[in-house]
């Protein structure tokens, strides 16, 4: 009885490429690469296969990503044997760039928009915010400098990864928010499978409705409602049970006027959904519910304590 040859790292990588490569591919078997991807070896093999295939698609088929038909034994063979068309230097293959230049997309004060990316992935920029998009032929790098943004990404073999704040998180087809709110940064998952690696600590894998803070090099992961967190995309902000000093540095976010808030009213918690840019709104509805009364100038509107 002949014992089966086990598998080399490259044709394991193969293998995986293949499978991943399939719309059906869920959470659980990105779960179970991601274990396999750990050991450096494996690693190595799987970024060959993806430079492999990217060139193999882009200079016979047109394609970027392989047809069913290559399967996990097409495309070994393709790396195994294929080793001058698969590493061509710079140059050698006509139309196949080593990476695409970073595009910038950026937000105004009180600016929304959707951006649409190459591969059909997108990314709902809230107000004030910047990312980076740099496209190569082994990742889909985007970095968040500045504000808010959520992610619906597109499945593929390539990763799609985020830098923010010290952060990276490797998203797997899945829908993720990245905020940076001044200092620190805050990773919510919304559907699918994230890993997220910061300050220092060891990849941390999210399931959806999780958030991950880092502020001041320590990490922690809490339970979140998801749709509360991304509810910016609709035009509304929610808060549960915050100060109102924290609500209106939120608010401040949306609008050239700013909110400010006595010292003596900055511990006053509340409840609610307020539409974002609308200080005055927002400024009413404190008088209605809180024993306050506003002060509105050019640029600003005070809260201070009604009697005082």
């Amino acid at each position: 009885m002949s014992k089966e040859t086990p598998q080399s790292p490259l044709q394991q990588a193969a293998r995986w490429y293949a499978e991943l490569s399939d719309e059906s591919a869920g959470p659980e078997l990105w779960r179970r690469f991601l274990v396999w991807e750990r050991q450096p070896q494996n690693a190595d093999a799987f970024r060959e296969v993806e430079r492999a295939m990217e060139t193999l698609d882009r200079s016979r088929f047109e394609t970027r990503r392989p047809s069913r038909w290559w399967g996990a034994a097409g495309i070994a063979a393709a790396v195994l044997l294929g080793a001058v068309l698969i590493f061509p230097r710079s140059g050698d293959v006509p139309g196949v760039p080593a990476a695409i230049a970073p595009d910038v997309h950026a937000t105004v004060v009180g600016e929304q928009r959707t951006v649409a990316l190459a591969d059909g992935s997108k990314v709902r920029l809230n107000t004030a915010s910047r990312i980076e998009v740099l496209y190569s032929e082994s990742v889909r790098q985007v970095t968040v400098s500045e504000g808010q943004a959520l992610f619906d990404v597109a499945r593929g073999p390539r990763p799609f990864v985020v830098s923010a704040g010290g952060s990276e998180t490797k998203a797997l087809g899945t829908s993720f928010e990245v905020y940076l709110p001044g200092e620190g940064v805050r990773v919510t998952l919304v559907e699918g499978l994230v890993q997220v690696a910061a300050g220092g600590a060891g990849p941390v894998l999210l399931s959806p409705g999780e958030q991950l803070s880092m502020q001041g090099g320590a990490v922690t992961v809490a339970r979140v409602d998801a749709r509360q967190v991304t509810a910016w995309q609709g035009g509304m902000i929610s808060f549960t049970d915050v100060t109102l000093e924290e609500a209106a540095a939120e608010m401040n976010r949306y609008s050239e006027i700013k909110l400010r808030i006595d010292e003596r009213l900055a511990g006053e918690r509340l409840s609610g959904s307020f539409r974002a840019g609308d200080q005055e709104g927002f400024a009413a509805a404190m008088e209605v519910f809180l024993p306050v009364r506003a002060e509105r100038a050019d640029a600003e509107i005070r809260i201070v304590p009604a009697g005082g």
